[in-house]
């Protein structure tokens, strides 16, 4: 039993030190949060800051048990007038930061299961597409919410 233990712990460190070179690749999320949502709205988006790991990444899509769907989103001027539309990815280059914020970049929520209500949380799972799932924390925030930090 002691030899057949034996055979299995470098094999184990192996795999533990391949997972943990893997997460280093990865980008970080921090920051997570929504602003509140008023009863009978079943839309809400979502903000977040990504760090880009040791190699290009990019956010191609989310889920959230809270809603039908979410959406990446962009906002863009046309003609004087700022319009919402969806976009395929958000590129996240290595070692750089990028930001989804309000009339920027952002999660859109449709379909929500109940307004979103300040002080609650809820996972958003993020898809990268060379980096996979990652699931984050998003707190909910007022309605007058701004974001915590400055452009």
């Amino acid at each position: 039993m002691k030899l057949q233990l034996l055979r299995f712990v470098p094999a184990f460190a192996l795999t533990l030190a391949a997972v943990a070179a893997h997460a280093g690749d990865a980008p970080v999320v921090t920051g997570a949060w929504s602003r509140a949502t008023p009863p009978g709205v079943s839309v809400g988006a979502a903000y977040l800051v990504i760090t880009g790991g040791t190699k290009d990444d990019r956010l191609t899509g989310a889920s959230s048990e809270r809603a039908e769907m979410v959406e990446l989103h962009e906002v863009v001027e046309e003609d004087g007038i700022a319009r919402m539309r969806s976009t395929e990815a958000v590129e996240v280059p290595a070692g750089r930061r990028v930001e989804l914020a309000p009339k920027g970049k952002h999660l859109m929520l449709m379909g929500l299961d109940a307004p979103l209500v300040a002080g609650q949380t809820y996972v958003l799972v993020l898809q990268f597409a060379e980096s996979g799932e990652q699931k984050v924390t998003v707190t909910v925030r007022a309605a007058t919410a701004e974001p915590a930090h400055p452009h």
